[in-house]
């Protein structure tokens, strides 16, 4: 059985794509668990009366993503008590994906038992546009390599030809594919220190060095609204706005999620958060320089 948890916060029309997605799978032993974190626009009503298959739990606004998510995964294991031959899968609500994504998930999981399985990430509306592929994480200094832009040129085409399977340093929420016997042995995602972004970087990487391989499937993908995700960086930003950025709970570069993830996981966690803070300012005043450039010619 596949069991698959789904954290939700006032996305309906997404959250309905993507169940519908689930509904029409290859593969129909698998229970759906979404965790509405307190939703205002009648999510949960439409998931009852469109999807009366679905389980749906209720948050008061304050799980985010990794709180919810834990709340799913406690859920499955006391109530259905799965057993070795059984998954968790997390999946994100602005993603859709094709009919046979669960089987290529498990057929990826056979080939290289015990593992877990991390789907490819490519542009709902560019199909061909590769957004993630595996990453190559260096914990001695703040580098985490992109493999869909530095191997394949943010190509899909390019992935398929090259491996159907490769062995990644982290893996993202959206599509993690995890066998019953990795939560017996790291635990759950971290939600005290990682409420929303990271907690699934932390998960994957401890999941790693506990033993368990992390293998991106080229043929498990996520079609992923990329207009739908929290703060963007590569946008225009005012120096109030990306103060903000610092210590918003949505943004990538929240300073505490960032000084929780050098001191949990860096060779030199100090000088690897002082490193980090430093690459993410100087990163903003290039982007504004170019802005104004831009502006001036």
């Amino acid at each position: 059985m596949i069991y698959i948890v789904i954290p939700v916060h006032n996305r309906r029309h997404y959250t309905i794509g993507c169940l519908a997605c689930l509904s029409r799978q290859t593969i129909t032993a698998q229970q759906v668990i979404v965790v509405d974190d307190g939703s205002t626009d009648g999510t949960t009503e439409q998931i009852r009366s469109s999807f009366s298959d679905v389980v749906v739990l209720p948050g008061d606004g304050s799980l985010w993503w990794a709180g919810a998510t834990n709340l799913g995964i406690r859920y499955v294991l006391q109530t259905f008590n799965p057993g070795d031959d059984d998954f968790i899968l997390t999946l994100n609500d602005d993603t859709t994906i094709d009919t046979t994504y669960l089987e290529s998930l498990l057929s990826a999981y056979q080939a290289h038992k015990p593992c877990i399985v991390g789907s490819v990430s490519v542009d709902v509306k560019a199909p061909q546009r590769l957004l993630y592929a595996g990453t190559r994480l260096n914990l001695l200094i703040p580098d985490i390599e992109n493999w869909a832009e530095t191997r394949f040129k943010n190509r899909y085409d390019r992935l398929k030809t090259t491996a159907p399977y490769l062995l990644s340093d982290s893996l993202p929420g959206r599509g993690m594919f995890i066998p019953r016997a990795v939560f017996d042995r790291i635990g759950f995602f971290d939600e005290q220190r990682f409420r929303h972004h990271m907690a699934d970087l932390d998960f994957s990487v401890r999941a790693r060095r506990a033993g368990f391989p992390l293998v991106v499937s080229a043929s498990s993908v996520v079609h992923e609204f990329t207009d739908a995700t929290g703060v963007n960086l590569q946008s225009p930003m005012s120096l109030r706005a990306f103060i903000e950025a610092l210590s918003a709970i949505k943004s990538p570069i929240n300073y505490r999620t960032r000084y929780h993830f050098a001191v949990k996981h860096a060779r030199l966690p100090y000088a690897y958060f002082t490193v980090d803070m430093l690459r993410i300012l100087l990163g903003y005043l290039r982007r504004q320089l170019n802005v104004i450039s831009r502006q001036s010619q």
